[in-house]
């Protein structure tokens, strides 16, 4: 029997009271790259940081990212099934260029029905299905009762800059060759 397996995964979730752009330097430095690459990783959505790795090294791995300030989910990596045979052709035959449309769809519509959905349920109405929401502190604010709206289409701002217009620069020499 093989050991488990298991995924890093990152959902772009931060700890809370840990700065977006230092996580992000630490864990450029981590991973020894730039952090402009690694804005995808922060933009939400599941994000595998690591795939197919044993229980000790994902441990290691969640404590190291951990620490930098990251929130990490070690997922089980499911085992896939062995991939099916095509369909052995007769000898002398052609191979289909391509199956039509109608009958990818009757495939995918098979395959979604061969889905297993009956431990998925749907939460209540109102309820918190975020599993690791951050604490917010609410915040103090003055005294806004003489705040008014402004009409539709009035221009709210009082008193514009006015910006000088830039000189066009002489381009009568240019020409297309």
């Amino acid at each position: 029997m093989s050991e488990a397996l298991f995924d890093i995964v990152f959902y772009g979730i931060l700890q809370p009271g840990k700065d977006k752009d230092v996580v992000m330097q630490n864990m450029a430095k981590m991973f020894k790259t730039e952090p402009a690459k690694l804005a995808a990783y922060f933009a939400g959505g599941r994000k595998v940081i690591k795939a197919n790795v044993d229980d000790l090294m994902a441990d290691k791995y969640r404590v190291a990212l951990e620490n930098i300030g990251l929130v990490i989910k070690i997922e089980e990596v499911a085992a896939e099934p062995a991939p099916a045979e095509p369909p052995a052709q007769a000898p002398g035959s052609t191979p289909s260029p391509t199956a039509s449309p109608a009958t990818l769809t009757a495939k995918i519509a098979q395959q979604a029905a061969d889905v297993d959905t009956g431990d998925i349920t749907l939460a209540e109405v109102g309820a918190d299905v975020i599993e690791n929401p951050i604490e917010v502190a609410p915040q103090e604010i003055g005294d806004i009762s003489d705040i008014t709206m402004a009409e539709v289409g009035a221009d709210v701002i009082e008193n514009p800059k006015e910006k000088e217009k830039a000189p066009i620069p002489d381009i009568s020499g240019l020409s297309l060759e």
